[in-house]
């Protein structure tokens, strides 16, 4: 009975630690790029979601902070998993019900990576995400805590 449940227990370890993997492997998918007038030079993951939710909307030095979202794609539901907890769908019905609701404003949205990259340089205080392979000229990278 006890080797029955000690390897109970050791298949359940051995599934979480696979699960883990592949969230971390997620977060290894994805770069933060903020502006270059952006002077943070990291910001904690529940922050990063809360600029990107409308539950933050400042940089730490007060800055205003101006999002910029990928309309879909790998590195759009890495990031989304990753730091806004929550997949494409459920961010799309999220800004429906605060667009209906008036309580606030989706980010921008654009369909490329490199779109993302050219809001970003030339937006005070926008922040983005792209996958590492895409060039990233003209914006910092941001880390994440």
């Amino acid at each position: 009975m006890k080797k029955t449940i000690l390897a109970v227990f050791c298949v359940v370890i051995f599934i979480m630690s696979i699960f883990t993997c592949v969230a971390h492997a997620d977060g290894e998918q994805v770069l933060v790029i903020v502006n270059n007038s952006v002077s943070q030079a990291d910001i904690s993951a529940k922050d990063l979601g809360d600029l990107f939710l409308g539950k933050k909307n400042s940089w730490d030095g007060g800055q205003k902070a101006v999002p910029v979202t990928l309309e879909s794609g790998a590195a759009h539901e890495a990031f989304l998993k990753l730091y806004v907890k929550k997949n494409g769908s459920q961010f799309s019905t999220f800004w429906k019900q605060a667009v209906f609701t008036g309580q606030g404003i989706p980010p921008k949205s654009v369909s490329s990576e490199d779109e993302v990259v050219k809001f970003v340089a030339a937006n005070p205080g926008a922040v983005g995400y792209i996958s590492p392979a895409t060039a990233h000229d003209g914006v910092k990278i941001l880390a994440v805590k």
